[in-house]
């Protein structure tokens, strides 16, 4: 059953390819069929097939022979993988479906904003209206009864976007400059809603210690200048998924719920 989970997740990944390409240029992400960005050629079905067709097509276009980037591969496998840790961490179940449409959505938004330093409210407003609905429908979630599951994924989403409101404040007085989008702040509500408020403390501790170590090998590699802008979305998912793997575990006196 992991192997039809990841084959189900690399296909998931080729479809969030689509939605990183199209939605920022405010395209349908149903029509038309996938299609070469160089030469416009309907991609067939067969140069479709997520990992292999890349591998088979050495990453070019079977027409213009362009250069296809290899986030195309990455985004395929990084989704086809999590997909699966979920399935091995939470089993087949209401869980598993959850937290892969979330993931699923840090993933679109994370690649958005490393593309155009923008996070992408027609993932994240949905996203958070997503995320309380699936805490009342599946309060197990949170391992609570209905309601108060419900209140704690809304106190998640208020306390995620209020902390990101507040940092953004003291930024602006410190640096003189936005330290910090709205779209952040969105992002941020949307985890809340999603996991609820005890784990927005944790994803916020992990997305600014690895945001900062990724920021200085950047730095030193000479990749990034220290005033650079830097987009923070990417961290904010990759401490979300950090805390959907801790839930049960203590963390300084906390159970993640």
């Amino acid at each position: 059953m992991g192997f039809v989970i990841f084959i189900l997740g690399l296909i998931f990944g080729s479809f969030a390819n689509v939605c990183i390409y199209r939605l920022p240029k405010g395209k349908s992400i149903i029509y038309p069929s996938s299609f070469c960005p160089n030469c416009n050629k309907p991609i067939k079905w067969y140069d479709n097939i997520p990992l292999l067709s890349y591998i088979i097509l050495k990453g070019k276009c079977r027409y213009c022979k362009s250069k296809i980037s290899f986030r195309y591969f990455i985004v395929e496998l990084l989704t086809g993988l999590l997909f699966f840790i979920i399935y091995k961490k939470f089993g087949l179940s209401y869980l598993n479906f959850v937290f892969d449409i979330f993931v699923l959505s840090l993933i679109i938004v994370s690649f958005i904003d490393i593309d155009t330093f923008l996070i992408s409210d027609v993932i994240v407003i949905p996203g958070i209206f997503l995320g309380l609905f699936f805490s009342f429908l599946f309060p197990k979630i949170h391992n609570m009864e209905r309601l108060n599951s419900f209140l704690y994924s809304f106190i998640g989403a208020i306390v995620g976007g209020g902390v990101l409101i507040f940092l953004a404040i003291i930024g602006k007085l410190l640096f003189k400059k936005e330290a910090m989008g709205g779209g952040d702040v969105k992002l941020l509500a949307m985890i809340g809603a999603f996991l609820g408020w005890k784990p927005i403390l944790l994803t916020l501790f992990f997305a600014s210690v690895i945001g900062v170590l990724i920021s200085l090998i950047l730095i030193m590699m000479k990749k990034k200048k220290v005033d650079d802008y830097i987009p923070f979305g990417p961290y904010l998912a990759i401490g979300a998924i950090i805390s959907i793997f801790l839930k049960g575990y203590y963390f300084s006196g906390f159970l993640i719920e």
